[in-house]
């Protein structure tokens, strides 16, 4: 038994102040920081994982949970290392400054706090911290002419098998083939581990089910709650209906120009979800719009941005066809989350991409088809 283990963190107990991590007595109180740790580090206490494996989770837990409550110099009442770490983090997004501005940033304020400050030295110190909560993402190769992925049973083979291109870069100098560095990249974040992850919070569970108790009792559109469409599916699928934490998407997706000019010589894609249970003021807000796909240039994807949209294809169907089982923080027990996707959004052209209709000439309205005017 380690004797240091007060507060029972894995039994249920909740510390009613911070854990000593000297004899200053100036730590900062921050349960909430306990929480998230624990919901990235522990998906659910029931799921038979190897006592060697938990204590290992174990000792990652508490080094990580000793980073985010010591506060950044001694007499700090303030501000704990995570706290300032996410704040200058957030500084630097919002303001676009580069990796060598933030270390130079990093540098100044840790020359005007005390020499015994605990602030990073470097933004690579400072990703190796907040890296306990990257979700990640998958690398995926791709033909450069668009029509093939390198993944799954192909993920071996060094030539597209439809138009016969090499995977892999050329040196423009030399002319020859660069093994090990692809022409393209299709870079993909899985819905799954963000799903589990918003489960875990029990505030958001309860914003998830918000729209089976606000539906609109006078006939009036003030959610998609009260959209035909969604009375359609419920009408439709009365077993998906029937759990109100089962997720309805919707899918957007357009090319931009990543840097910042009108220049069409380069057009990046990316494909965005957007979970429809939310309340209004939560919909469509930042924290909602999950990016999935980053569909890489220079030329646009066109008709075969389904070559890409596999991958998410592919879990969208799974987590429609059998679902897949997820602890549910707010019930405290487990469940079968299923997800349907309603629609997909998008200006004509890149809805002429994603469903193959023609949106210009002859037949250019999707709803009048062969009737256009």
């Amino acid at each position: 038994m380690d004797p240091t283990y007060m507060t029972w963190y894995f039994h249920g107990e909740y510390p009613s102040e911070s854990p000593q991590h000297g004899n200053d007595g100036n730590d900062v109180e921050m349960p909430e920081t306990y929480e998230m740790y624990r919901d990235v580090f522990f998906e659910d206490d029931n799921d038979g994982v190897s006592d060697l494996n938990y204590e290992t989770r174990e000792a990652e837990f508490q080094k990580a949970l000793e980073n985010a409550e010591t506060p950044l110099y001694p007499e700090c009442t303030k501000y704990t290392i995570m706290f300032a770490i996410v704040a200058l983090y957030k500084h630097k997004a919002a303001h676009n400054l580069s990796d060598t501005c933030f270390d130079g940033l990093l540098k100044f304020f840790g020359d005007m706090l005390p020499d015994n400050n605990k602030l990073p030295e470097s933004f690579y110190e400072t990703k190796k911290i907040l890296k306990t909560f990257d979700l990640g993402y998958e690398k995926i190769d791709a033909c450069k002419n668009h029509c093939f992925l390198f993944t799954k049973e192909n993920k071996h083979i060094n030539e597209c098998p439809k138009c016969g291109v090499s995977r892999w870069k050329e040196n423009e100098r030399t002319k020859k083939v660069q093994d090990g560095v692809p022409t393209k990249v299709l870079r993909y974040f899985p819905i799954l581990p963000r799903f589990r992850r918003m489960f875990r919070s029990p505030e958001i569970v309860e914003q998830v089910m918000w729209h089976s108790t606000h539906r609109s009792r006078d006939r009036k559109m003030r959610h998609l709650v009260d959209t035909p469409a969604w009375h359609e599916i419920d009408k439709a699928w009365p077993s998906f209906a029937s759990d109100s934490r089962n997720l309805r998407l919707g899918l957007s997706t357009d090319g931009f120009n990543p840097f910042g000019n009108l220049s069409s010589a380069y057009s990046c894609w990316p494909v965005m979800l957007v979970v429809y249970n939310f309340p209004p003021l939560v919909l469509m807000s930042k924290e909602n719009m999950m990016l999935t796909l980053q569909i890489p240039g220079p030329k646009q994807p066109g008709n075969d941005i389904d070559v890409y949209l596999e991958p998410l294809i592919d879990d969208l169907k799974e987590l429609w066809d059998k679902g897949v089982e997820i602890y549910d923080a707010f019930a405290k027990s487990k469940f079968n989350l299923k997800v349907i996707l309603m629609w997909t959004i998008s200006n004509l052209p890149a809805y002429s991409n994603l469903s193959s209709h023609v949106t210009k000439g002859k037949k250019a309205c999707p709803i009048c088809s062969d009737d256009t005017c």
